[in-house]
């Protein structure tokens, strides 16, 4: 009896802990949500004073697009919800700040690795730059440890401050590819590629140790034109020669603090109390309360200035027409969630909104993808060329705008490339799997089939293909590859054969994409909006800018639905002795893993995902 009680104590406690623990997060969750429906999300500030500084903490990431996910931004160390602030609001507040005489500079706050790609950085710091020489300005930043990433956007100021102990990674840029042969030889696992392009290296993990000559080729060019391009920024930036830096990196030159100083990629080395005293001074020595200059965090700085979606009012107290954003963001897909993926019809529909609404005057679609399903993409490629005809449309390319990324480009009147965007990986491929050898010899699992025909269960996930089975597959993919040339060649206006030539699979860079036709010109996303409205004949600073699709805002039971486990997982964490980065990343190479393996079908999708080491 006595054990009984204990038991049923300890349940009854577990159940009140756990119940409190419950209504504390869903308290936390409503009193967030509250906040984020009224507005910014985070505090408000009711004005900004003057001889104020702009903060930006790179510590949060600027998103590509608001996905209207309350979880996405819930804080579980914290017990609230983060900021979420886009890209392009963060380049319209910078942009703000230059004609604000309240605002005296812009302080980077940078942090050991920066959560955003080599692409959005370039952004950032166009916006930065052009900051700078308009307003006179200054900007500044400070951290404890510089990634290559963070030095890149740094660089781009007047003053670079260190951390007296801290340091400056500065030693080149590499691509690792993970093979999983070995793994599925050891598992009884087959896998069979097909695909039209020599280039095409999307399956080659599943079916080769290594990378092929082919892959290699392309991906160091990638590599290669994406590092130049870093280095003659940071050059020019900083006054050092490109070769000198090249040099640093190779011989790991910038080994200690004094050494980024001695070579020139940092200017002062201080501890973080310091920097407000020297904020303070570029201020003109004119402080806020406590000694401290006035520093306003873009959230802040949002939430007390208007206009956060237009350009400018019309003197006349209208708006003379609205370019449409459209953000094609993630893999695609014929089916999923579009706040995380592109699934075809969906976006399909939205496009289909835009062009038929008179108010829209142009439409920038914002291209950040590898690509994913060739169908899907063959659908919103048609919604693309359909709003062409009837509206201009300017694709504006952010990190990847691959493979089918590409495709759905190719119906735009004019294509923006980032310098570092990865384009192009004009190819297709088709990749089965056979487990039924690893099912029979590791876990005792056998199928047996009754089929009206010899391939009447093709697909089957537990025999290999047939001999007609893989020609079946082949002509689906050759058809599919010349479809894609031809969507090229028209969108392009270039011949067949030319497109064929740059074609194969190759992964190009921004740059290189610019040289060879595939792209227009090298820009931002604020520039591809400026060149939409300039096409559709839209006077400077006086449209409206809206972006689809919106997000939507979260409801009180729909975040409390999946709240619980994940809190639960947050909060307690992994359980003692368990590193979850290592975890974390092992768990990500098994999703990939299980996403190559559920879709089988024909794919238009880039091989690798090069990202600046951070």
């Amino acid at each position: 009896m006595t054990s009984f009680w204990k038991s049923f104590f300890a349940s009854l406690l577990a159940v009140l802990v756990g119940s409190g623990l419950f209504l504390l997060l869903s308290l936390v969750v409503l009193t967030g949500m509250l906040v984020m429906m009224g507005g910014s999300g985070g505090r408000r500030v009711s004005s900004v004073k003057p001889h104020s500084v702009l903060r930006i903490d790179l510590s949060q990431p600027l998103v590509e697009r608001a996905t209207g996910n309350a979880l996405d931004l819930f804080d579980y160390d914290e017990l609230g919800f983060r900021e979420q602030i886009t890209l392009y609001d963060a380049v319209a507040l910078v942009e703000r700040a230059a004609t604000d005489p309240r605002i005296e500079g812009i302080y980077l706050q940078v942090p050991m690795a920066v959560p955003m790609g080599i692409s959005a950085l370039y952004e950032l710091r166009e916006a930065l730059a052009e900051f700078r020489e308009q307003s006179g300005k200054f900007v500044v930043s400070y951290a404890d440890v510089y990634s290559q990433g963070g030095y890149y956007l740094a660089s781009v100021g007047d003053q670079v401050w260190l951390n007296p102990q801290g340091g400056v990674a500065w030693q080149g840029m590499a691509s690792n590819t993970v093979f999983y042969k070995g793994l599925f030889d050891k598992l009884g696992v087959r896998a069979e590629l097909v695909r039209h392009g020599r280039f095409k290296g999307a399956g080659e993990p599943f079916v080769r140790e290594s990378l092929s000559d082919e892959n290699r080729e392309q991906i160091g060019s990638m590599v290669g034109s994406v590092w130049d391009f870093v280095v003659d920024e940071v050059a020019r930036c900083r006054e050092v020669e490109a070769d000198s830096l090249l040099r640093y990196a190779e011989r790991l030159s910038v080994a200690t603090p004094w050494d980024a100083v001695r070579l020139g990629l940092v200017d002062s080395l201080c501890y973080r109390d310091r920097v407000v005293e020297e904020l303070a001074s570029l201020c003109g020595g004119t402080p806020a309360e406590e000694g401290e200059p006035r520093l306003v965090d873009l959230g802040e700085y949002r939430s007390a200035t208007t206009g956060r979606d237009k350009r400018q009012k019309n003197l006349s107290g209208g708006d003379r027409g609205e370019v449409a954003v459209v953000y094609a963001d993630g893999d695609i897909v014929d089916t999923g969630d579009s706040r995380e993926e592109i699934v075809g019809n969906a976006l399909a529909a939205t496009l289909r909104e835009v062009r038929k609404d008179d108010d829209v005057q142009a439409v920038v679609l914002r291209v950040n993808s590898p690509g994913g399903s060739a169908l899907a993409a063959e659908i919103v490629w048609r919604e693309v060329w359909l709003t062409q005809q009837t509206k201009p449309v300017i694709v504006s390319m952010g990190g990847y705008a691959a493979s089918g990324g590409y495709y759905i480009a190719c119906g735009a009147d004019y294509v923006v490339a980032t310098p570092t965007t990865l384009t192009g990986s004009i190819g297709v491929f088709g990749l089965t799997f056979d487990v039924g050898e690893g099912a029979r010899e590791h876990l005792g699992l056998t199928t047996d089939v009754v089929r009206t025909g010899p391939s009447a269960d093709m697909g089957n996930l537990f025999r290999p293909m047939t001999a007609a089975e893989r020609l079946y597959m082949q002509n689906g993919v050759d058809s599919v590859y010349a479809r894609f040339l031809e969507v090229v060649a028209q969108g392009r206006s270039l011949e067949p054969d030319s497109v064929d030539r740059l074609a194969g699979g190759r992964v190009w860079t921004g740059r290189q994409a610019v040289e060879n036709g595939l792209a227009d010109g090298l820009g931002t996303l604020q520039g591809a909006v400026r060149i939409a409205a300039e096409a559709a004949g839209l006077e400077s600073d006086t449209y409206t800018v809206r972006r689809y699709p919106e997000p939507e805002q979260p409801s009180f039971f729909s975040v409390m639905g999946s709240l619980s486990a994940e809190a639960a997982a947050r909060v307690l964490g992994p359980g003692p002795g368990v590193r979850g980065d290592g975890l974390e990343a092992l768990g990500n190479e098994a999703r990939n893993v299980r996403r190559r393996i559920m879709n089988r079908g024909i794919r238009a999708e880039m091989p690798c995902r090069v990202e600046i080491e951070h």
